[in-house]
């Protein structure tokens, strides 16, 4: 679980970066609807998590410019997140069925050790029977 906590830590991490550009390109600009820290957070956290509710956007082209970036980033780590989730579950059951697979080898491998002595003893006991046999006349 290291990798989703890094992951996140890249994802608040990134969301704090993406605020203060955002805020520093567009709060310059008359007609921007980011005007404090607080909306270019919302409007960081909306992109990054691909909601997107539309009710803050860019107007600036260096604007549109970093939205895009943090759109596909987001997608991105978004793919990430649910891929490293995926590989957890995945190893997670394969371990257990690992676990149960050489549960029943090695039962299997005990049964063979049984076998095998058994096969042993009979052939003693033919072989004392074979020399028995050859002492006694016909």
């Amino acid at each position: 679980m290291n990798k989703l906590f890094y992951l996140l830590l890249i994802a608040a991490g990134t969301i704090v970066v993406g605020s203060f550009v955002i805020f520093s390109v567009e709060s310059q600009h008359p007609d921007s609807q980011i005007n404090s820290m607080l909306d270019a957070i919302w409007w960081t956290v909306a992109t990054v998590t691909t909601v997107g509710y539309g009710d803050i956007v860019p107007v600036t082209d260096v604007g549109k410019i970093v939205a895009i970036f943090f759109m596909f980033f987001g997608i991105g780590v978004l793919a990430i997140f649910l891929s490293v989730l995926g590989t957890q579950f995945y190893k997670n059951r394969f371990a257990k069925e690992e676990k149960e697979i050489s549960h029943a080898q090695k039962l299997i491998l005990d049964r063979m050790d049984d076998l095998e002595k058994n096969q042993e003893q009979l052939q003693k006991e033919l072989k004392n029977l074979v020399d028995e046999l050859k002492g006694t006349p016909r």
